[in-house]
């Protein structure tokens, strides 16, 4: 009898990590099947990429994962890696806003738009003596007792006033999802401050509750809790490169970009169609893809379940990392970075300074900076060529951050539609995309489009998964 197979599709972090736990059960049930990774490009990792130039270390995907998820520490542990792990640097442990073309700082205590530092709070420049008034009165605010899904925009305003929303809720939501306030889903990007108006009927009651209360893992409501996000030594590719070590030679079929997933009866094998034409048969498959390639994978497959997975929606984004010489920036660049509110029209949705937020990514005497370009407000710059768009970047940074000579270098990534966004009633829509999947046995799907945007969310959704094709296989 020929050994059951399972193929993954995509070789980023999700499709590493299903692999890898696959791997894992195998040996741990001693269960003899076979697993196969389809990655269109030529290279494992995904939107994780880390380069190395002139001394300096930049990150075109993402820079960090959290530790307050457990499951990316735990993952380092498991590849030996734990080692490699770096925190932030004490000392920069700030993040600015832009307001009138001026870098201010976030207040102390700020957790996201909620002060729970009241001296510090009132005496911050960026907001009015009104708008302050208004988020003070926070607490006095009636719960919304309703189950029902709020967009951010929503919920912000209700409970904190507009001028929060504007000046710190929609630049520092757009820093995490580049999206748009108005349309992202409140379960589904910031269940935690749901959760406390349904506890607390007040988020900043919440909080200030929830601080003297260990367990709830909040005695230092510090905004973004700065020191929870780590990173390594040489990059993040280091965890994409351990994984990619552990698959068994002749796992991963890189270029091979899929065309089709289809099988021919209801209990058949699935049939993946390569873009070269090349036919591969699968007792289960795994999509770690984003949502809208995997619509087109399983269009003739299930129209139901491919029109569901089509709801979801992407932003595109670009990195842009500039490297300078620190003499002739004026700016202390005492923070990890800024993010600038949309109101202030401006090309830069945010700007990470990498080289103070972590160590071993500049050679001493020099800074690296990485701006973030696009998003639900900045299509149109996205858009724009090279050139123009480097030169509106470079133009801005030097205003903001009084840089007096041109960088030493610059490197442009750009990202199309890769930034999922998590609108109204995401979590539901997830729901009826899992009903949809029951009905093709043998199909599985994970990655950030579904439950978590952030690298422990995937890593945690790709390792379930993985447990639940095993299951899948012991059943047939």
């Amino acid at each position: 009898m020929e050994k059951p197979k399972v193929a993954v599709i995509g070789g980023g972090i999700s499709g590493l990590v299903c692999v890898f736990k696959l791997l894992e059960l195998k040996e741990q049930n001693k269960k003899d099947f076979e697993v196969l990774l389809f990655e269109k490009e030529m290279r494992l990792g995904g939107t994780i990429e880390t380069l190395e130039k002139d001394g300096f270390t930049l990150e075109r995907g993402p820079d960090s994962f959290i530790s307050e998820k457990p499951w990316g520490v735990e993952l380092c542990n498991k590849l030996g890696i734990q080692n490699e792990i770096i925190g932030t640097r004490n000392e920069n442990r700030k993040s600015f806003i832009v307001r009138r073309k001026k870098l201010i700082p976030l207040p102390e205590g700020f957790y996201l738009v909620a002060p729970t530092q009241m001296k510090a709070f009132l005496r911050t420049p960026l907001f009015s003596f009104p708008g302050k008034l208004r988020m003070m009165m926070e607490p006095m605010v009636p719960r919304n007792s309703s189950d029902a899904d709020e967009s951010v925009a929503c919920f912000l305003r209700r409970r904190f006033g507009n001028e929060a929303l504007e000046r710190v809720g929609q630049p520092m939501l757009a820093g995490i999802y580049t999206g748009d306030p108005e349309t992202l889903s409140m379960t589904a990007t910031m269940p935690r401050f749901r959760e406390l108006e349904k506890k607390y009927g007040s988020v900043l009651k919440g909080l200030l509750q929830a601080a003297e209360n260990k367990s709830e893992k909040l005695k230092e409501a510090g905004g973004p809790r700065y020191s929870l996000f780590l990173s390594f030594k040489r990059g993040m590719e280091t965890l994409t490169r351990a994984l990619a070590a552990r698959l068994p030679q002749g796992t991963a079929r890189l270029g091979a970009g899929i065309k089709e997933i289809s099988r021919d009866k209801f209990s058949g094998p699935w049939r993946i169609v390569l873009a070269t034409g090349q036919i591969s048969v699968a007792d289960a498959v795994c999509l770690t893809t984003s949502a809208r390639s995997a619509a087109g994978f399983l269009n003739n497959t299930s129209q139901s379940l491919s029109k569901k997975l089509g709801f979801i929606t992407y932003e595109s984004v670009a990195t842009v990392n500039l490297a300078y010489r620190r003499d002739p920036i004026t700016h202390t660049l005492d923070g990890f970075g800024f993010v600038v509110p949309r109101t202030e029209e401006s090309v830069l949705v945010a700007c990470s300074f990498s080289s103070q937020k972590y160590d071993f990514r500049a050679p001493e005497g020099a800074v690296l900076l990485r701006a973030f370009v696009g998003g639900a407000f900045g299509r149109e710059f996205f858009n724009r060529d090279d050139g123009e768009l480097l030169d509106k970047v470079k133009k801005e940074l030097a205003e903001l951050l009084g840089i007096k000579a041109e960088p030493l270098f610059t490197v442009l990534r750009r990202y199309p539609d890769s930034m999922v966004q998590y609108r109204v009633g995401h979590l539901e829509l997830v729901k009826e995309i899992e009903n949809e999947v029951v009905k093709c046995p043998g199909l599985f799907l994970t990655g950030s489009s579904y439950r978590g945007v952030g690298i422990p969310d995937c890593i945690a959704d790709a390792e379930r998964t993985a447990a639940r094709i095993l299951d899948y296989l012991n059943r047939l």
